[in-house]
Formats: structure tokens, sequence, C-alpha cells
């Protein structure tokens, strides 16, 4: 019988099957990554990402109002005037830095005794969860940013601040509800429907750009909205945002009952997300995914609150305080393709993958890491919807307060 070479597909020209390996493991991850998050990678829409290859943070100029224009009193100097008259004024000039945080990395080790007598694959199905929850990471991260945005105030000569409407639970004293200010049934889609078109007109106001608005809802919201077509309360809506009966003619809408399908909303493209804060992710002791979203580094003293904050709805007789511990359902976000991103990131090494084979050990490690750092950029391109305590920011039944 003849020798038959066997052509090993796994090996480099090295004979290792290392490198191979490493690839396919890569490919997996990077897929998995990108189809778990609903923030990250958006550069042309509200996230402005820049890639650094040294340093630790990234600057961007933020330019204020423009000058007024005045009118000239001929034979004289032009001069900056503080009366009435010829003015020669000055834009205010400021810039915003974002540092990158320190690598945030998922990993495993998987028994080699057990990948050997195991008759399914694991280390795909894997791999998928170390990607998946470091994109889940980041989109917490990117929320709370965004929330913390929208509750930005104004900064003179330079902006007005984020978008944040706030609706109470209606009882003195008492905790957040969503339930409450926003019930499941018409009346809870009309109260929702109010505060969106409140803040969309703040933002019209302020000349935000209409274009590449996004909105980010709860599954919550999603289930709510459907009940708006049956309002027919204090007001009715005369263009319910989705349709009570189907037929084909409607089926091109953007916003679609029986398909669950919401595209857009009073000029928001509508992405439905399970990532929005709602828990208490202040102070230095938090652990798990918690502690990785809340904080910036692997320190057990958690000086930098970037991140933090709360978001269970706790009562404060504070009012400022109240509506910073409300529980978002609903965050906005556009500007990068005008210019004025909500967030910034910066990045010093993409996501990347690593695998090998510990023999000292016999496991197979597997990691997926990535460094990068978020801050705030532009409030003014952010906005929020926040169910809040107390009976300070309008009851159930009235409109939200942009506050």
């Amino acid at each position: 019988m003849s020798i038959v070479n066997t052509e090993r597909l796994l090996l480099d020209k090295l004979n290792s099957d290392a490198s191979m390996a490493l690839t396919l493991f890569s490919g997996t991850v990077l897929e998995a990554f990108q189809l778990s998050s609903v923030f990250y990678d958006r550069s042309n829409t509200f996230l402005a990402m820049k890639q650094i290859t040294g340093g630790s943070s990234y600057q961007w100029p933020i330019l204020g109002d423009d000058p007024t224009a005045s009118y000239h009193n001929v034979g004289t100097p032009l001069n900056l005037q503080s009366s009435q008259g010829t003015n020669v004024r000055r834009v205010e000039v400021g810039q915003k830095s974002v540092a990158v945080d320190e690598i945030l990395v998922n990993a495993l080790d998987v028994g080699l005794n057990d990948l050997n007598t195991l008759h399914f694959d694991v280390l795909a199905p894997f791999a998928t969860k170390l990607a998946r929850n470091i994109a889940r990471v980041l989109d917490r991260k990117i929320a709370i940013l965004a929330v913390k945005a929208a509750a930005t105030g104004a900064e003179q000569n330079i902006h007005d601040g984020g978008y944040r409407v706030c609706r109470s639970v209606g009882t003195a004293a008492t905790a957040a509800s969503v339930a409450t200010s926003y019930p499941m049934g018409p009346q809870g889609a009309f109260n929702f429907r109010s505060d969106l078109a409140t803040m969309a007109q703040g933002m019209d106001q302020k000349g935000v750009p209409e274009s590449s608005r996004y909105l980010f809802i709860t599954p919550y919201v999603k289930t709510l909205l459907r009940f708006e077509a049956n309002w027919t309360g204090s007001a009715v809506s005369s263009n319910p945002i989705m349709p009570s009966t189907y037929s084909r003619d409607l089926s091109a809408q953007p916003n679609d009952v029986n398909a669950r399908v919401i595209g857009q909303l009073e000029g928001f493209n509508v992405i439905v997300t399970n990532n929005l804060p709602n828990s208490d992710l202040s102070g230095s002791s938090l652990t798990g995914e918690d502690a990785a979203v809340a904080y910036k580094t692997f320190a057990s003293s958690q000086s930098n609150t970037k991140y933090q904050g709360r978001f269970d709805g706790a009562y404060s007789a504070t009012a400022a305080t109240n509506r910073s511990q409300g529980i978002p359902i609903a965050v906005a976000m556009c500007g990068a393709d005008t210019g004025s991103p909500a967030i910034g990131m910066v990045q010093a090494a993409g996501l990347t993958s690593y695998m090998e084979t510990d023999e000292r050990r016999n496991t197979k490690f597997m990691k997926a890491q990535i460094q990068c750092g978020l801050d705030i950029l532009c409030p003014w391109s952010a906005g929020s919807i926040v169910a809040v305590g107390g009976n300070t920011d309008g009851g159930p039944t009235t409109a939200g307060v942009l506050a």
C-alpha cells in the first residue's frame, strides 16, 4: 500500500496550527461583537471615533456661539464695545478631551480533558459569549453617557445643554415608577408620544440638525406604543404610529403593529435596546458586569465617576437630584454628520482576540479585549425621557417638563 501525504489544512509553514486557529477565532468574535451592539461603530451618526497609536487621550475643539452682527458708525474704529453700536466680538473656543480607559478583557480557560471528550464544538459558542459581553458593557457605558449628556446644563457662549424631559410618578415623596408614569395602555402611549414631541421641539428650537437623529427605547416602550392607535382620552392621535389593522398597502410604512416594527417616530430613527441604565451604578463596591460598566480601571479606588450614577428612580427632596436619579426609558443622540457628535470614543486598540493551548495546565486559553475610552462631547446633540419620583415635574396625565 502506497504512502499518502495527508494535507493538514490548519498547518502553517512552520507546521503549527496556532496561527490558523487564531484567524478562525478572531472572525467569530468580530462578527458576534457587531451583531450584539447598537451603539458601537456609529461614527457617522452620533459617535465620533478616533484611533490613536500613541498617547492616552484625544482632544476635540468646540466652537461657541456665532458672533453678533451690528451696524457700523462710519469713522469710528471697529472695537469691542459694551454699548449698542459697532462690535468686534470673539468666538468662544473650548476643547473636550477623551481619555483611554484600562483594557477591557473577557477571557475563558477550557480544560483539554473536556475538549477531548466533547462530541460538539464549544469554542465558537464561547467566543460569541466573550464578544457579546464586551459589546453589552460598551453599549451600557455609551447609554449612561447619553443620559448624562442630556442632563448637562448650558455653558455660556458655548451651548445650551442637553434635552431631558421628565415625567413624575405624581405622588409626593414617592420613588419613580415607569409603569405609573407611562401605564401600559393608551394613556401611557400618549404620555410618551407627548414627551417625545416636547424633546424634539426643544432640539428644533435650538437648531439641532434633523438628519441622523436616533432614538433608543426600551422593550417596554416598544410594547407601550402599540396602544396609541386606540387612544380616545383627553387627546386623539390623528396619525397613530402603528396602524391597528394590517393591509398590504400599509406594509411599506416604517411602523407596523403586525410586524412589531417601529421605524421612525417624531423624526427619530427608532432602535430597541435592553442596555439603558435602570439601577444604582454609584459607589466603589460594584461587582460583576456592573463594575465593568461603571468603572474605567481595575483599581479598587474608583474616584472617577464618568460612567457612574443612580438610575433606579430613588426619590430625593432636592429637585435636581430627583431628576438625575430618574429611570431613563428613551435616549436620543445625533449630530456626528454635522460635526457635533454627542459622544466621543478614543481607541488605543480595537477589538482583538487570542487563543492558545496552555500545555502546563492542559487548558485552552481564549480571550477577547478592547482598550478605549468614552466621554461626552456635545450635550446639545443628546436628549432623554425619564420617569422620576415625586410630583414636582408634572403629573402622569400632564405633559413632561424639559429640564
